[in-house]
């Protein structure tokens, strides 16, 4: 049995649409978890580098444009750590697209995107929430 991300309230940022682009993330996020555990396939690894550009298309934009109509203070190192994400979806596409080991690939774009939900989600959009959305609530 693969030890999973669960989702708790904690996590909210108490807006309903980026909460619900982060459950689906974690979502991801599990099964990446299963398919190293369980073993995994080409299309497995193609379907995860296509989940992270729509993510990137829905999310990080969305989220941003929140921060600045909400005039979110830390939006611009918020904005720089979603530009780094960016560059690491480039990355794990060329190595993809070059021949990489699609299971080595796997593992990078787990292990980058577990660290993302703990640094990221779990701390940095949490300083907005508190700034922004607590406030609101």
């Amino acid at each position: 049995m693969a030890l999973h991300f669960e989702w708790t309230e904690e996590m909210s940022v108490g807006e309903s649409t980026i909460d619900a682009q982060h459950q689906r993330l974690l979502a991801q996020v599990n099964k990446l978890i299963d398919s190293m555990v369980f073993g995994t396939t080409s299309a497995e690894v193609t379907d995860a580098i296509s989940f992270l550009e729509k993510y990137i298309d829905e999310h990080l934009s969305y989220e941003e444009r929140y921060m600045e109509k909400r005039g979110f203070d830390g939006i611009e190192e918020h904005k720089k750590q979603h530009d780094n994400f960016r560059k690491k979806y480039v990355d794990f596409k060329n190595k993809l697209d070059s021949g990489s080991a699609p299971n080595d690939t796997l593992i990078e774009i787990e292990e980058f995107l577990g660290q993302w939900w703990i640094n990221h989600i779990g701390h940095e959009d949490r300083k907005y929430y508190l700034a922004l959305g607590a406030a609101e609530q």
